[in-house]
């Protein structure tokens, strides 16, 4: 799953769980206006026995219990039913969390060790060996003992050594001259 897609699934997640939320709250304003009716109509009641006859009163009284189960029951079907969808959207959440997790620390891993790769390599292509070290400490000592130490420096960031440019030409190549030795 890409992340582009992960974030489109956690944003519907969060979309339908923010929607099951207004559900119900929805739901919690409806009972609550229709407590506030029964509290009401509880009020209302010893006024309207005085006035109503004792057949109309058992009918009413029949008739307004009759709805408020039935809303009551429908109320809690719905929040029933809102509870179990939040509670799927939320485990939901959670395993995609869990999911995101993983990505991440296989990609902290991953660079991690890509740039130790990076290290060695380029530790092993730019620092000499021991045997390339022990062959010019060998060809610094040999020139030396040959009758004198070279006269070195920096030219540019390369080593340049002190040469007769009027004995040069030798070898094969043409591309030998004589070492100034001090």
């Amino acid at each position: 799953m890409s992340d582009d897609s992960t974030k489109q699934y956690l944003f519907a997640l969060m979309a339908h769980a923010e929607e099951q939320q207004k559900n119900i709250d929805q739901a919690i304003d409806i009972i609550n206006k229709q407590q506030a009716q029964i509290e009401s109509l509880h009020k209302q009641l010893p006024n309207l026995a005085q006035q109503l006859f004792t057949d109309s009163l058992n009918g009413a009284r029949t008739s307004i219990e009759s709805d408020l189960n039935n809303h009551s029951t429908k109320a809690a079907q719905d929040l029933r039913q809102a509870s179990r969808e939040a509670k799927q959207a939320a485990q939901s959440i959670r395993e995609e969390t869990r999911t995101l997790d993983w990505k991440h620390a296989f990609m902290t891993v991953g660079a991690i060790l890509g740039t130790c790769m990076l290290l060695v390599l380029g530790a092993t292509l730019l620092i000499p060996s021991l045997d390339d070290a022990a062959e010019r400490r060998a060809t610094v000592k040999e020139l030396n003992n040959a009758g004198g130490a070279l006269q070195t420096a920096s030219c540019e960031g390369e080593l340049c050594v002190r040469v007769m440019t009027k004995q040069c030409g030798f070898g094969s190549s043409k591309d030998y001259c004589v070492l100034d030795l001090k």
